[in-house]
């Protein structure tokens, strides 16, 4: 079996934001690869230097993957970076999210050659559900709006949620989170896990002001505290607090989050198989983070592709549902999983185990 040609697209889709019901849009992009076989693999990439990402796929990985065997993903995976000049091989930002893309892809192949999911091939950790934890407070909600996504979702018998940081003033203000996670704490009660996702935001003082002062909520993790996702800093903030920290490198290279695990600068290591290196280097991540005991959790949506990681490897903790995200895949492949009570079931089809909605594609490409 031989890859006979590989297509990137980029797609424009609708979608509504939670609760306000007000609409907007999420770009993403789909890589395709076909055999000689008549089996076709999916990636994906997301919005954040898409059109780059395209070009680089088209014009020089798409030329270097013809021909090749679509099964030999190590192969493949170590030479990719190649294409785009030595430098590239440590990886980051367009090159990685464009290997990415591949390697998701290739793997789809490999399950559907083999009639085996993907969560099974990476290891089979977990038989057939995930569990999941729900990201609802998005920062362009008011309060009131937030209060209600909140409570809506617990209503549902979600028992883990993400808040995503204000970070007003650019980080340097951070009384309305404050505010705004003590509002959300009152309406769910205490027996819910409440994450907090600081998007690199924050520098050190103000992200020790705020763990310091969110303290009494029983604050579950706190994903991406600092700026740059420094681990020199995410080490020192980590003594100043009993709450978890979770971090994965900003690079995405599986060095940077070698050099994040033994720096002691996270509780919890994260990974997205769209800015990882595919399900090849979230794999050896996961690796590396479970001979340091640490549980691998995903963050960055995307919870049809991610949950196979999770659902592969013996740390695998939980996969993030993203209320507004998530709108998008759902609108492109049909029936993927929802997650039911906390939990996110595992496609038990072969490769990814959903199939794409050809004619969703054709609706939302962007020319």
């Amino acid at each position: 079996m031989k890859i006979s040609s590989v297509q990137a697209i980029c797609l424009r889709i609708p979608v509504q934001v939670p609760v306000s019901g007000k609409a907007d849009t999420v770009g993403l992009a789909l890589v395709q690869v076909q055999t000689d076989e008549g089996i076709t693999g999916i990636g994906i990439f997301r919005e954040l230097e898409m059109w780059a990402t395209k070009g680089l796929i088209d014009r020089e990985l798409a030329p270097f993957l013809a021909g090749r065997d679509p099964l030999a993903i190590e192969r493949v995976w170590l030479d990719a970076p190649w294409e785009a000049g030595p430098s590239y091989k440590v990886g980051g930002g367009v090159v990685t999210r464009a290997v990415s893309a591949i390697d998701q892809a290739l793997w789809d192949i490999k399950g559907k050659y083999l009639g085996q999911p993907i969560h099974k091939l990476l290891g089979g950790a977990s038989e057939s559900s995930v569990a999941c934890y729900i990201t609802f407070g998005l920062a362009s909600l008011s309060l009131e709006d937030l209060v209600q996504a909140a409570r809506q979702v617990v209503g549902q018998g979600h028992d883990r949620i993400k808040y995503q940081v204000v970070a007003a003033d650019r980080g340097q203000d951070i009384s309305e989170d404050v505010q705004r996670l003590g509002a959300v704490r009152e309406a769910i009660g205490d027996s819910v896990m409440l994450i907090v996702d600081g998007n690199a935001r924050y520098d050190y003082n103000h992200a020790r002001e705020l763990l310091r002062r969110i303290q009494p909520l029983n604050i579950g993790c706190f994903d991406h505290p600092v700026v740059l996702r420094d681990l020199h800093l995410m080490k020192e903030l980590r003594r100043e607090t009993s709450i978890p920290l979770a971090a994965r490198a900003y690079s995405g290279s599986q060095w940077d989050n070698r050099d994040m695990i033994l720096a002691g600068a996270v509780d919890v290591m994260h990974s997205n198989v769209l800015d990882s290196g595919g399900y090849t280097g979230g794999w050896k991540v996961a690796h590396m983070a479970e001979l340091f005991h640490l549980p691998m959790a995903t963050g960055g949506a995307f919870h049809s592709q991610n949950a196979h990681l999770i659902g592969g490897v013996p740390n695998g903790w939980m996969t993030e549902y993203h209320l507004l995200l998530a709108q998008a895949t759902e609108a492109i492949f049909i029936d993927p999983p929802k997650p039911v009570a906390g939990r996110l079931a595992l496609p038990q089809g072969p490769g990814f185990g959903i199939e794409l909605n050809q004619a969703a594609v054709q609706a939302y490409t962007e020319a």
